[in-house]
């Protein structure tokens, strides 16, 4: 039997990734050590699962339906640049994802019930939605990176319609790792 790498997301739109396309392209300019995502593979990671057997991914699909029933398209707002754990220590580069309708934490909060009873174990931090744009390798050019988002704290990158959640699989490649979906979930 097969193990899949997989995570359930929200994509995000081609004009956010253009704003996020500008934005990064002004962060890599500060030489930091930084191990940049592709833009292209942006985007809200509402659970990681980890390796699961190709044998459950269809109890897997269950749980994200019913983690998703009720719940209606929203749109999320993507403002302001920040940093895990602080943005004077960064250990990961990302901008922030905001919900004024709680959907997204909601939706999160299913997933995480749905899929602890298959055994996937529950995420020990509070959920922040957000878009990862790096992990900082080293403190080289640490200064310059972190005086340049802090002009982004507050930054609008726009905003969008969320009208479905996928299942994506993830392959590790030496030159990163390559995205495909498996399944998507409307939300209606």
């Amino acid at each position: 039997m097969s193990e899949l790498r997989t995570f359930i997301a929200v994509e995000v739109d081609e004009a956010v990734k253009k704003n996020l396309t500008e934005f990064l392209n002004r962060l890599k300019e500060t030489s930091s050590d930084v191990r940049w995502v592709d833009v292209q593979n942006i985007h809200i990671t509402l659970k990681f699962l980890g390796y699961i057997e190709e044998a459950h991914l269809s109890a897997v699909k269950e749980i994200i339906r019913k983690a998703i029933k009720g719940i209606r398209p929203f749109t999320i707002k993507f403002r302001g640049a920040g940093a895990f754990p602080k943005l004077e220590r960064p250990r990961v580069v990302f901008v922030s994802a905001g919900d004024d309708s709680g959907s997204l934490s909601k939706i999160q909060s299913q997933l995480e019930e749905g899929l602890a009873e298959l055994g996937i174990e529950r995420e020990d931090r509070p959920y922040h939605p957000h878009l990862t744009l790096g992990r900082v390798k080293s403190i080289q050019n640490i200064e310059a990176l972190v005086k340049l988002m802090a002009r982004y704290t507050g930054h609008d990158f726009g905003e969008e319609q969320v009208s479905r959640v996928v299942l994506m699989q993830s392959q590790l490649t030496p030159k990163g790792p390559t995205y495909t979906e498996l399944d998507k979930f409307p939300l209606v």
